[in-house]
């Protein structure tokens, strides 16, 4: 029954003053999130997250389908659009 203050210890890790750059591959096509959480890609506006405000993430082709993008976030995938279908997350 000991209190949180009692078990409390800092960690041995500092914070850095900021987070390294995110890096994509060189064959990623990569995008700007406006301020409304959109970006453009190939004449489709298509809606990612307001979360991601100046933030960059990447389009990279599907192998598995022709036409499909996915799109990340560092290395979470954020969505899959096909291009020929315009089918893809509401914008």
């Amino acid at each position: 029954m000991a209190t949180p203050i009692t078990r409390y210890c800092p960690s041995p890790r500092s914070m850095p003053e900021a987070l390294p750059p995110i890096e994509y591959g060189s064959h990623d096509e990569v995008l700007g999130v406006g301020w409304d959480g959109k970006i453009m890609f190939r004449g489709h506006q298509l809606r990612v997250s307001s979360a991601l405000l100046r933030l960059e993430i990447a389009a990279r082709p599907n192998p598995k389908t022709a036409d499909t993008y996915d799109f990340y976030f560092a290395h979470h995938r954020l969505m899959t659009f096909d291009l020929e279908a315009g089918i893809g997350p509401p914008a």
